[in-house]
């Protein structure tokens, strides 16, 4: 019970956060050329929280995510023992490390994930998401707004929906998703972004 009101709290506070309006000037006007302009964006770094919830239990935690080309680390911060978990891999093979120093690895990381903390969150298809693309190799429905973004996003059994975007670079990036499907429902705010290779100031450089 304090865990799901937890999670009220944080998607209530999420709901009233005040964000920059994303100017006309920016808008694409066309779902294709706003399409265009992130295929290629294989190079960035966002931070923010996620709130996950399977119907009888939930979570909130800090996320860091820094994606180079394929290859992907994520930084998880919350119920994990003494406070986190660090996920790094590509499509092929991924390792988990706890707090702990323990190291996991499998070719699934959604289900290495949800084995060794117990949270489902669909890390593969989220690389794209999180830009507000499809992921690739799967059907879609998508339903695009006026200024030619997603606005609700249907693949396999997940419902995506974009809440609200802000300005980065001269581009649109989503700011605030919720994807769920069945009794699992996961909500993300991005904090901020950085685009570009990985440089020094990263935070990961600090810890890895």
């Amino acid at each position: 019970m304090i865990r799901a009101l937890f999670f009220l709290l944080l998607l209530f506070q999420a709901a009233c956060t005040t964000v920059q309006e994303v100017p006309d000037s920016l808008n694409t006007g066309s779902w294709q050329a706003h399409k265009a302009s992130l295929d290629d964006m294989n190079h960035w770094f966002a931070t923010g929280r996620a709130a996950i919830n399977n119907g009888s239990e939930s979570w909130h935690v800090n996320l860091l995510w820094l994606q180079q080309g394929d290859d992907y680390k994520i930084r998880l911060f919350g119920p994990f023992g003494a406070g986190q978990v660090q996920i790094t891999g590509n499509e092929e093979q991924s390792e988990l490390q706890t707090s702990d120093d323990e190291r996991f690895y499998s070719t699934d990381i959604d289900t290495l994930l949800y084995a060794r903390t117990g949270v489902k969150m669909p890390v593969a298809e989220l690389r794209y998401w999180l830009l507000g693309l499809p992921s690739p190799g799967s059907k879609e429905a998508a339903t695009i707004d006026k200024h030619g973004r997603l606005s609700q996003l249907k693949q396999g059994d997940w419902r995506v929906r974009y809440k609200r975007y802000m300005p980065v670079n001269g581009l649109v990036l989503p700011r605030k998703i919720f994807a769920d499907k069945q009794d699992l429902d996961v909500r993300v705010v991005i904090d901020e972004w950085k685009l570009g290779p990985a440089t020094t100031d990263n935070p990961f450089n600090e810890k890895s």
